[in-house]
């Protein structure tokens, strides 16, 4: 039992005695030398009695409310532990063993139960080593290594899993690596596949994150989209996923930012045959994005300035590359659908726009 406890016990310990004889002095100590008759007597002893009944009560409550409380904190140390335990046998599975070396799917049962445990900070960090840009290098898009043998490594997918959980963990450190490795490994991913980018910034923002996660998320957008093959299915994916952090973000200085990103593609997205685009939960309309193009503003800052007009050029001549021009790779009719009910309804024509 803890200390602080063992001193609450002795206490309500000390003032019930005290009570007690306090009540024995002021009642029964008058009465002794008192001759009254016998049926007031029994009346005061049991008006006594009553009153050391309460008091016996009152101490049992208070006991077992120390033992409850006692208790959920066995409770709480001991899921502690089992839940250490597990972070601790989770992380094992990423490491290796005499000369077999751990398999992709091993490395993504590690991450993944890392994120579901808790221990999204420690399932990011251990992330940079499993998931390295020098894949590309040898390999397609995915990652994959087509020439060079090299150490088994987490795919894209598993990856995007990882730095979701990351984003939305509320924990101190994890949005921002989570942000900057996302950021790194940008190029590596497909602006057209929903399992290359974060459902938490998908159409949807995270304004409570800090500054420099927002702009790092921001950048790894442009990034994956610019080196992405230009096409109006990655187009109408650009264009909601900005609206998104424009329409979320409290920050009037980055909805100026993001203004001035949307501006930049709003001419394109004019010439398209249709006025909605849709991505994740959103649906939005082209007056909608008209709307934010007009909120741009440049930046006081000369370095961020300079950056943002970089990346709206990098947009520019990216953009200019997509119009009459569609992916019709496997899931592309998906594109044209939000993965939540929407009041929108949609005929065929518009899902082939």
């Amino acid at each position: 039992m803890a200390s602080s406890d063992n001193r609450w016990i002795v206490g309500v310990g000390t003032v019930t005695t005290a009570v007690l004889v306090t009540i024995v002095v002021l009642i029964l100590g008058p009465l002794a030398g008192l001759e009254m008759e016998t049926e007031r007597l029994a009346a005061i002893l049991a008006f006594f009695g009553i009153v050391v009944s309460g008091i016996v009560t009152l101490i049992g409550l208070f006991l077992k409310r120390i033992a409850e409380h006692r208790l959920e904190k066995e409770r709480e140390q001991e899921n502690d532990r089992l839940m250490l335990e597990a972070a601790m046998q989770a992380g094992s599975l990423l490491a290796q063993t005499g000369d077999r070396p751990t398999t992709p799917a091993t490395m993504a049962s590690g991450l993944l139960a890392l994120s579901k445990l808790g221990q999204c900070e420690l399932a990011v960090a251990l992330l940079v080593d499993l998931w390295d840009d020098m894949g590309a290098l040898h390999g397609d898009r995915s990652g994959r290594n087509m020439s060079v043998a090299t150490p088994a490594r987490v795919s894209n997918e598993t990856a995007i899993l990882t730095i979701d959980a990351a984003l939305r963990s509320g924990e101190k450190n994890a949005p921002l690596v989570a942000a900057e490795l996302l950021c790194r490994n940008a190029k590596r991913l497909d602006a057209c596949q929903s399992l290359h980018w974060p459902s938490a910034v998908d159409g949807r923002w995270l304004p409570h994150v800090g500054q420099k996660t927002k702009l790092l998320l921001v950048d790894a957008l442009i990034r994956m989209t610019t080196t992405s093959p230009p096409n109006e299915n990655a187009l109408r994916s650009l264009a909601v996923r900005l609206f998104g952090i424009w329409h979320e973000d409290p920050s009037d200085s980055v909805k100026g930012c993001i203004g001035k990103l949307i501006d930049t593609i709003v001419p394109h997205l004019e010439e398209c045959s249709y006025k909605e685009f849709i991505e994740g939960p959103r649906v939005v309309t082209l007056a909608q994005l008209q709307e934010a193009a007009a909120s741009k503003k440049d930046k006081s800052d000369h370095f961020l300035a300079v950056m943002m007009d970089e990346r709206c050029a990098m947009l520019k001549a990216w953009a200019e590359q997509c119009h009459s021009n569609f992916s019709l790779r496997c899931g592309a009719l998906g594109d044209g659908i939000s993965n939540q009910n929407s009041q929108t309804s949609l005929t065929l024509p518009a899902l082939l726009g």
